[in-house]
């Protein structure tokens, strides 16, 4: 069979696009290539007016950054991607928000290639297009399509499926009386060996997955990857600003910005957004510092590039601390302010605790019952020249001081600082980060002369490590230092969104609630997250250490999942969901560990996959089940605070390629109806109104967004059915960008206490160790669960990893757009590295780990911009599935593209916990999976 560009087009106009695992199966011989030209390039650019044409708004998910985007759609096929014109993330400035469509034709926004090359993500020629079901091992690639009706059925009701022996199926696990364990009833009851794992899962679907998971089936192992991203970040934040998880700079009005590993011009997001402010920016004369131990792009277009020892971020940050309080460079009024009241008369939001006294006696905030103080037993105390006073009694308080109340020694929580600060010098903080002590006086220095308008930011880079929590902490807390909090031009919580599950003033549909006969989940998740180990029989009975680690502070633990499951700790599981994720591939050390656990029936007895792909995870699965791409589908993802206005997007289905795909919401809607689990189907949402199709779900939030709360009404006097098609028309609703600021504060303020001190982390102990957190940040070196320094001293290297402006994780490698931009990744080499090993760009050589031995090949590529003694390689490369490797589906090898396999994976190089096993290393608190390890290089 001949397929041109032109037929192929006008096939998938007539019938849909055809799979490489439906009938393009028959035509491609085994070992072929698939010819690029049936890759979802359009023939042209159509035009907005032409006939046939229309324009859809909708939601990317190329990255995390969702952008808002617009789509051309000619006669059922996707012809172009632009950016939304209504929209601050993709247009400057963007037009009003009552602009009528036909007239927002004219206006493009703007969208990157990721964003650009979403086309081919939703025309991939290997796109699963119906359910199939393993007819060999687990990993054998053999596949037997079958129907809905018996996938749904076989998944719900178990049996003999592969002539293996019995597997339970969902309706035997869901079992919300019987604990687990009876020994141990904290653990929860049955229905808790049911695990919903999610890679990349976003707001709206993240909700309803939820509703099924926790409120419906009851079982609290409810997933998703954020601790292969960026978690200790996220707690980092959450224990110092009241439970928000992420801050950026108003890049807008800012003058000095210090970015720890946060590449604004690769990954950061939303990254369209920050390319052009960072670009603003630098045409403004701001300054800009990045730290990394590799030259980005971002630190490319820097003043100034610090090349940091990797994970030693916290030195830098503690080393700066240091020097700021020394020179008293500090906002001292902004510290001093003891409450929200004392704050407001200062023209301040936000305050901090830097007053507030700790006992020393078991670090603990001292509270005005334990001081012998009239008010509130609980009200926190301060010092005013010298005295204890309750908080509120008095605008600001002593920064400094130590006094015994009642018998409790105390000190302030910046006296604390000031002390952790100077555990030690500067040139121990220089030695431990690899850089000169008169740069970290110089950055400092550099940074507090810009009081308000300097903001210290970090991402991953410096969480992604085992002392990830303390040095995202750190970095916050020069923010704090300096008084950034809310003011033009210094650290913003964002605009954020409207409340898409409603309960707030306004909204017509309050979701959580509209739940009959919703359950409450119970039970200490596979994770051990949100737990308290000494809550557990475990500790009653053997006290410490645990067999694997606690988290009480974080949640999403991919990593331990994993380790959990393949451990059977605390408790074995009977099935597994995987959604759009793929751990095998993406976590870092464990690929083995998972691919050997995933074989193992008897630890994971039911296996479901969920995706577009058979990818590198579920090409283990029992079941795969075609969910349809982002751009077939509803969602409503959240906005960075990069924005700093209101921006409410809507995820919207644009076309629909393959109709035998179902959706996520629509496949947990089938089994919740055949479960008969409450709030799914005929009344799902109460008498009346019934959840029998994603719509019923989405419409509602769009509702909710439409009547709106922060921006108010929509469409003031019109039906709710024409207040939804008006916020579909323009892909959401979008506070205009000049609501931005009030005087020189932010409109869109974070307005609580700031706490330099964390508390409940101070009261926590590691489960491993027995011993207690630290509530102040603090620099500390790589260790193992157990506390034991790691230094692999035979192992000269240290392998970081980073990400490419034109990828996105592991799923991008799709795209044949994006792999001609850079058809491989390589092993980035500093020059006089490779001379020393004589090694050259384009040799292949192999990374050796200390526990990986074998290794793994890629081509060097021999750079300046790297720090000696630091080997970097990107992910999103090095596949052995996704489309790289030919399946048997129906006794016939599918076609594949072997480009979809070029390059290396670094993640299973990365050092495994051989203190604990069965996982990498990883941070005690944040939760983070790091992104870390020594290697040898050798020629391969």
């Amino acid at each position: 069979m001949k397929i041109t560009r032109r037929s192929f087009i006008k096939g998938a106009s007539a019938l849909g696009v055809i799979s490489a695992l439906g009938g393009v199966s028959q035509v491609f011989a085994s070992g072929k290539k698939v010819p690029e030209y049936i890759a979802g390039a359009p023939l042209k650019d159509a035009l907005a007016d032409e006939e046939g044409v229309e324009i859809k708004y909708s939601v990317c998910l190329q990255c995390h950054s969702a952008c808002t985007i617009r789509v051309k759609v000619e006669n059922g096929v996707i012809r172009k991607i632009d950016g939304n014109p209504y929209s601050p993330m993709t247009m400057d400035p963007p037009i009003p928000y009552d602009t009528p469509p036909e007239e927002a034709k004219k206006y493009v926004g703007r969208v990157c290639a990721r964003g650009q090359a979403g086309i081919q993500t939703c025309y991939d020629p290997y796109r699963v297009t119906q359910p199939l079901k393993r007819v060999g091992p687990r990993g054998s690639g053999k596949w037997q399509p079958i129907s809905w009706e018996q996938a749904l059925t076989e998944i719900v009701e178990g049996g003999d499926l592969f002539g293996e022996g019995h597997v339970d199926g969902l309706r035997a696990i869901r079992d919300l009386e019987t604990p687990i364990d009876p020994g141990a009833p904290e653990l929860g009851p049955k229905a808790n060996q049911f695990v919903f794992l999610a890679g990349r899962i976003e707001h709206g679907r993240k909700e309803f997955s939820k509703r099924f998971v926790k409120d419906a089936f009851g079982s609290v192992n409810w997933f998703e990857h954020t601790s292969i991203c960026e978690q200790s970040h996220h707690i980092a934040f959450k224990q110092t600003m009241g439970g928000k998880s992420h801050f950026k700079p108003d890049f807008d009005h800012a003058q000095y910005i210090i970015s720890f590993g946060a590449t604004y011009g690769e990954a950061n997001f939303p990254m369209n957004a920050l390319g052009r402010k960072l670009a603003d920016f630098k045409l403004r004369g701001g300054k800009l510092v990045v730290v990394d131990p590799r030259m980005s792009n971002t630190a490319v277009k820097a003043d100034r590039w610090v090349p940091i020892k990797p994970g030693m971020d916290g030195a830098l940050a503690m080393g700066m601390i240091r020097w700021i309080i020394d020179h008293e460079r500090y906002d001292k009024r902004f510290l001093q302010n003891t409450s929200k009241e004392a704050a407001a008369k200062d023209g301040e939001s936000s305050w901090t605790d830097a007053t507030y006294l700790v006992r020393l006696d078991n670090m603990s905030l001292l509270r005005a019952g334990d001081a012998g103080l009239g008010g509130s037993p609980n009200a926190y105390v301060v010092l005013s020249d010298g005295e204890p006073q309750v908080y509120t009694q008095v605008d600001h308080g002593d920064l400094e001081g130590e006094i015994v109340i009642n018998g409790i020694r105390c000190k302030t929580v910046f006296t604390l600082l000031k002390e952790r600060a100077r555990e030690y010098s500067l040139a121990e903080y220089a030695k431990f980060a690899g850089v000169e002590a008169d740069l970290i006086a110089t950055l400092a220095d550099e940074f507090s002369a810009h009081g308000k308008r300097a903001v210290a930011d970090f991402y991953r880079g410096p969480v992604q490590h085992t002392n990830g929590f303390y040095n995202g902490r750190a970095i916050i807390v020069l923010n704090l230092l300096v008084g950034n909090i809310d003011h033009k031009g210094g650290y913003a919580v964002g605009g954020g969104h409207l409340h898409e599950m409603g309960g707030k003033p306004g909204n017509p549909y309050d979701l959580a609630k509209m739940h009959p006969g919703k359950v409450k989940a119970k039970g200490v998740p596979i994770s051990r997250e949100k737990s308290r180990y000494e809550d557990s029989t475990e500790f009653k009975k053997n006290g410490y250490p645990a067999k694997r680690p606690w988290f009480p502070f974080s949640g999403n633990i991919y990593q331990e999942v994993m380790a959990g499951i393949a451990d059977q700790y605390p408790y074995p599981i009977k099935a597994l969901f995987l959604h759009m994720g793929t751990p095998a591939y993406s976590t870092p050390a464990m690929k083995d560990i998972i691919i050997n656990t995933l074989k193992d029936t008897r630890k994971v007895p039911l296996f479901v996959a969920c995706d577009i792909l058979i990818g590198e995870t579920s090409m283990y699965a029992d079941y795969i089940l075609p969910d349809v791409t982002y751009l077939e589908r509803w969602g409503t993802p959240h906005t960075a605070p990069t924005i700093l206005t209101t921006v409410s997007k809507v995820r919207q289905p644009v076309v629909k390629v393959h109709p035998e795909t179902r959706s996520l919401e629509e496949i947990l809607i089938d089994l919740a109806k055949r479960l008969n689990l409450p709030g799914f189907g005929k009344d799902g949402f109460g008498p009346g109104l019934d959840l029998e199709k994603p719509e019923d779900w989405y419409l509602k939030m769009v509702a909710n967004y439409a009547y709106g709360d922060k921006p108010g009404d929509a469409v003031p006097g019109a039906t709710e059915k024409e207040k939804i098609q008006y916020v579909l028309d323009r892909g959401g609703r979008f506070e205009p960008v000049d609501q931005a600021y009030d005087g020189d504060l932010l409109k869109h303020r974070y307005g609580k206490l700031c706490t330099i001190y964390a508390e409940k982390v101070a009261q926590a102990k590691h489960s491993i160790t027995g011993e207690p957190f630290d509530g102040l940040p603090r620099f500390e070196p790589i260790k193992d669960m157990k506390g034991n320094l790691i230094t692999d001293d035979d192992f000269p290297f240290t392998l970081i990893t980073y990400k490419l402006p034109f990828h996105s994780h592991a799923r991008t490698a799709v795209d044949p757009w994006l792999m001609e931009i850079l058809p491989e990744n390589y092993v980035l080499i500093n020059a006089a590295d490779a001379g020393k090993l004589g090694i050259k760009t384009g040799d292949k050589i192999r990374l050796i780990s200390p526990t990986n031995q074998k290794g793994e090949v890629g081509k060097a590529k021999v750079v300046q911009g790297i720090r000696p003694g630091v080997v970097a390689v990107s992910g999103h490369y090095g596949h052995w599935a996704s489309g790289a490797l030919p399946q048997v589906v129906d006794g016939q090898e599918t076609g594949y593209d072997a480009g979809r396999g070029t390059g290396i994976n670094p993640n299973p190089v990365m050092r495994i916990d051989t203190s604990i096993g069965n996982v990498g290393i990883e941070d005690p608190i944040g939760g983070s999976a790091a992104f870390y390890g020594k290697v040898k290089v050798v020629k391969a």
